[in-house]
């Protein structure tokens, strides 16, 4: 029986193995065609943006794709405009895509959303989901949320939404809303909600008010010139 020759690991092959092991879990790709998608019609959607480097694709519009998974979000770091409406998606990380400035996750069954890490977000659509809340304290640069038709429990927004200026919340589940950090509202919906009061003093703006539905004012909407500022 031929005994094995056990030779010592040089001190570079040890350095190639550890940044091996430990670059394994931030593993990025140059080219598309090289990155193993899970779902298949997230594939086919991102080949059809007929992109061949993974750092040129900057805008995908997947929406109506029967996707289920787009685990693959992540290694398109470039991305600033993002389509998934009307699919099957239950969970989605966006914290890889900084850039991203318009989102799109209408009509699916997104459970819960982390946008700490997209702070250059101007347009956010997640209406038609299973949010119970949506936190946008670090999203100062957004213009318009639409989440409506959710079971919103909680809506946090920031210190300052100086550009926020349309938020759609009908439908949810709300007992309380604090919008005077949004002084430049134009339009709040915030119909069929639990609300038992709702504070207008700083909304200077708003021109478009829909409130009925809730524990207050009876559950009507309140004439024009008790709430218009002028």
């Amino acid at each position: 029986m031929h005994s094995k020759i056990r030779t010592p690991l040089t001190f570079s092959a040890l350095a190639l193995i550890t940044t091996s092991l430990l670059g394994g879990c931030s593993k990025s790709y140059e080219l598309v065609s090289e990155i193993p998608f899970a779902d298949q019609q997230f594939r086919a959607c991102v080949l059809d943006a007929d992109e061949q480097y993974v750092e040129d694709i900057t805008e995908l519009d997947c929406d109506s794709k029967d996707i289920k998974s787009v685990a693959e979000l992540q290694y398109f770091e470039n991305l600033r405009e993002l389509s998934l409406k009307d699919n099957f998606l239950t969970e989605i990380d966006i914290s890889n895509n900084p850039s991203l400035r318009e989102l799109n996750l209408d009509d699916n069954e997104i459970q819960s959303l982390d946008i700490s890490e997209n702070e250059q977000l101007r347009t956010l659509i997640v209406s038609n989901n299973e949010l119970e809340s949506l936190d946008i304290s670090n999203n100062a640069k957004l213009e318009k949320v639409f989440a409506h038709q959710n079971q919103l429990e909680s809506m946090t927004l920031g210190k300052k939404h100086n550009k926020l200026e349309k938020l759609a919340l009908q439908s949810n589940e709300l007992t309380t809303l604090d919008v005077s950090k949004a002084p430049n509202l134009t339009l709040l919906n915030v119909m069929n909600n639990e609300l038992t009061a709702l504070n207008l003093t700083h909304n200077t703006q708003l021109t478009t008010l829909q409130e009925q539905g809730n524990k207050m004012n009876g559950g009507k909407q309140r004439p024009a010139a008790e709430w218009r500022k002028k």
